[in-house]
Order: structure tokens, then C-alpha cells, then sequence
């Protein structure tokens, strides 16, 4: 499954664990399903590589574990240790197969080493409940895949470590234990990426809640985000207030907060003569002023009960103050609410 980066393959100076099988390289491939190989001359000489396959094996065998883990950690699956070894095993056992078994055509060497060996990895590690996961799991490993060769490509070549590297090869590739080196500094750089990610994408997890609206008694549902710069409160009640898009909550109104909630909407101005004439005892006057600009004023309603749903927790607020925002809270309709701290963190 894991091919080295170019020029990262070790030196060699006697068998590992069994004896060596030899494949001479001429031009550095081999073309799938051809016995006779072409001959890349440079400056008069031909060029020959020499790949041992049992050294091919225990690399890819190392660095499948170490991908199969990281995968792991990024999907966030438990992995019973000896699934670890299976995994490996056979994705390292296919790969050399493919190298010494001839192919009849390119494009089916390429599905089955970027393809097949990969999934049938992910199925024997993370024993995959669905074709979704089982197709989420397969893409974290590219990544991981990816990402992994660029670091140590990265490293290599484009860091002072290549320099010292280099000087303890003598131009014969990296030994194994240099290799080895590589692998684990790649995977630290790498496991502090992913982790500063993952911690990011926990923090907003956990700033966002399912909520569910309730004017009367028919609701509307969304989600809403824990808001930590939303201080408004209704200065009569002295009431937090949370923001709803006009929107997402105009269809849940009576016909007359919906007239209200369209005249300001229409004309940026709350109508206190149809709130007087109509007696909207529920329509709110909620003052604020946003950074460089003048102070201003929100329509605000009172609606009935606000439930919010955040992993096994639920939290219901009763008479809220729900501030009427003109425009989306978001681009992309992500969020449809914004919540109040006071909201949320309330002493029940």
C-alpha cells in the first residue's frame, strides 16, 4: 500500500529474515505486464535499480501500521491491537505480490494498488458497519497517506535534516534505521497537525446545539451557536436575548407579528403604532450598538419555550426574548440562531 518517496528507498548489505529476491529496474520501473524492460541511458550508461522484496515488505509492513494508526486516531475507531497486524500484513503481502506478479495492463495495477489493497485495509482494521464508512475510513488513509509522503518529502529535501541525512548515507539511499527516523519525526509533525484540527473541530461541536423554537405552540427547528460576544438583554425585563434569522422563524408567527416582523423588514424600523393599536403585548424593544456604527434597535419577540439539545443534554428555557436579525447569520444557513451565554449556562 505504501509506496516510498522517491529516493528514500534504504541501502541494503545482506537478507532480512529470508532470503532476497532480486527484480532488476532498468529505466527505475517496471511496466505491468511486460517481461522485456526498456533501458534508460544517461551519459552513455545504463541505469539499474535493484529492489529487494523482503525488504519492501517489512517497510511497507511498518508504515502500514503507522498509517492504519493514524487513520485510526482520525476516525476516531477503536482498533483491537491484532487488527493492526492483519491489516498490515495484507496490505504489504498484496503489494509485493503485485510488484512480482506479472499484470496484464497498467490500469489494473493501479486499481488494485490505490485501490483495492486500500479498502480491503480499512475493511480488516476498522470492520466497517456500511459502504459510507467504509468509503470515510478509505479516504482518511489517503490522507493520511498523502499527507505523511509530503512531510517526509518536506523533510528530506527542503529541511537542514536533509543535508545530515545525506551525509550518513553516502549517496546509497537511507538505511533502515534512518528511514525509520524520518517516519516517526513525519509522524509527530503529523499528529500535531491533526490534533490542533481535531481540537478546533471539538470547540465548535461543542458551541452548537439543536434547538427547537416555540412562538405558541407549533416549533421550528435549527441550530443554534453559543455566542460568547452577544450581551443584549431587553432593558425592561433585563432578559438575555438570543438572535433568530427573520426568516427561519417568520412561519411559525400569528398574522399579526407577521405584519410586524414585515414592516421591519421592509422599512429597517419597528412600527410602534401597530404594536400599540394591535396590543402586541410580546413584540420587544431591544436597544445595541455594533462596533463603529451608531446605536440602534432590534425588534424582539417573546416567544413561549426554547429547547436546546447538545449531545445527551437537553435544556428548556421558558418566556424567551428572541431578537429579530434582518439579514442570515450565516452564509452558508449553518446556524439560524445565536445564543446568549445567560441562555445557556442558567442556573436551572
Amino acid at each position: 500500500m505504501c509506496n516510498p518517496p522517491s529516493g528514500l528507498l534504504p541501502s541494503y548489505d545482506g537478507p532480512l529474515l529470508m532470503a532476497s529476491v532480486e527484480i532488476v529496474y532498468q529505466n527505475g520501473t517496471k511496466n505491468a505486464g511486460e517481461k522485456d524492460y526498456t533501458v534508460e541511458k544517461k551519459r552513455g550508461r545504463t541505469v539499474n535499480y535493484t529492489i529487494y522484496l523482503d525488504v519492501l515488505f517489512l517497510i511497507n509492513f511498518g508504515m502500514d501500521i503507522f498509517i492504519i494508526w493514524l487513520t485510526g486516531r482520525l476516525c476516531r475507531a477503536e482498533i483491537t491491537w491484532w487488527r493492526y497486524l492483519v491489516s498490515a500484513f495484507a496490505g504489504s503481502l498484496l503489494f509485493v505480490l503485485l510488484i512480482w506478479v506479472p499484470i496484464p495492463a497498467k490500469w489494473i495495477y493501479y486499481i488494485c494498488s490505490y485501490g483495492m489493497i486500500g479498502i480491503l485495509m480499512c475493511f480488516l482494521a476498522f470492520q466497517p458497519k456500511g459502504i459510507k464508512y467504509i468509503l470515510k475510513c478509505y479516504a482518511c488513509q489517503l490522507m493520511v497517506t498523502f499527507l505523511l509522503g509530503g512531510i517526509m518529502n518536506w523533510l528530506y529535501f527542503s529541511t537542514p535534516a536533509a543535508s545530515w541525512l545525506v551525509s550518513r548515507t553516502d549517496g546509497r539511499g537511507l538505511r533502515l534505521q534512518e528511514l525509520l527516523l524520518l517516519v516517526i519525526v513525519s509522524g509527530v509533525i503529523f499528529i500535531v497537525l491533526t490534533s490542533g484540527y481535531q481540537r478546533y473541530r471539538m470547540g465548535q461541536q461543542q458551541e452548537r446545539y439543536q434547538v427547537s423554537l416555540y412562538f405558541d405552540e407549533t416549533p421550528v427547528y435549527g441550530t443554534g451557536f453559543l455566542d460568547t460576544g452577544n450581551f443584549l438583554i431587553e432593558p425592561l425585563s433585563r432578559r438575555p436575548v438570543v438572535i433568530a434569522e427573520a426568516d427561519w422563524l417568520f412561519p411559525i408567527l400569528p398574522e399579526a407579528y407577521q405584519r410586524l416582523v414585515a414592516v421591519y423588514l421592509d422599512q429597517g424600523r419597528i412600527d410602534y403604532d401597530q404594536i400599540a393599536e394591535q396590543r402586541l403585548t410580546r413584540a420587544k424593544w431591544i436597544p445595541y450598538q455594533a462596533v463603529g456604527e451608531t446605536r440602534g434597535e432590534l425588534l424582539g419577540l417573546q416567544c413561549k419555550k426554547l429547547v436546546m439539545r447538545h449531545q445527551d443534554t437537553c435544556m428548556i428555557r421558558e418566556e424567551v426574548i428572541v431578537g429579530i436579525s434582518q439579514t442570515a447569520i450565516t452564509g452558508n444557513q449553518r446556524y439560524q440562531m445565536l445564543l446568549h451565554t445567560d441562555i445557556v449556562y442558567k442556573e436551572e
